[in-house]
């Protein structure tokens, strides 16, 4: 079997969930960037419990859809949503749900070392740890 760690990322199981330590430094980067925004974080927050729409996402929290397009890719890209089903609207739209990959994201900084720590969503872990674990390094 193919071990699909890769440098950026190291599962632990000590906690009983599954936990992923970031190490790589563009991937702390891309984590940091979407959580300082408040718009990513509510976009996060939304769619740990249940797959959303961007439209979804863009009526309920009153972001104008561009911006919902352009923050989803962006967490996309760093691995903390993913896209889990897609579908067609009556008048033939495609559209898709969106959901957060992470329950928990855990920051810390000591003496210059920024330390990422994170928990797999309890919905998202048999299917999307791959994800996280088979992350390209940028």
């Amino acid at each position: 079997m193919t071990n699909l760690l890769s440098p950026a990322i190291r599962k632990e199981h000590s906690t009983g969930k599954d936990s992923l330590i970031v190490n790589d430094e563009p991937a702390k980067q891309r984590i940091l960037a979407a959580l300082s925004d408040e718009y990513s974080r509510q976009i996060l927050t939304a769619t740990v419990p249940a797959p959303l729409s961007a439209l979804e996402l863009s009526k309920r929290y009153r972001i104008p859809i561009t911006t919902v397009y352009r923050r989803v890719e962006e967490l996309v890209d760093a691995g903390l949503i993913a896209a889990v089903k897609s579908g067609r609207t009556i008048d033939g739209k495609w559209y898709d749900l969106y959901r957060s990959l992470l329950l928990r994201i855990d920051v810390s900084f000591d003496c210059g070392d920024v330390r990422i720590d994170a928990t797999v969503n309890d919905h998202m872990s048999e299917k999307y740890t791959r994800i996280w674990t088979s992350m390209p390094v940028v």
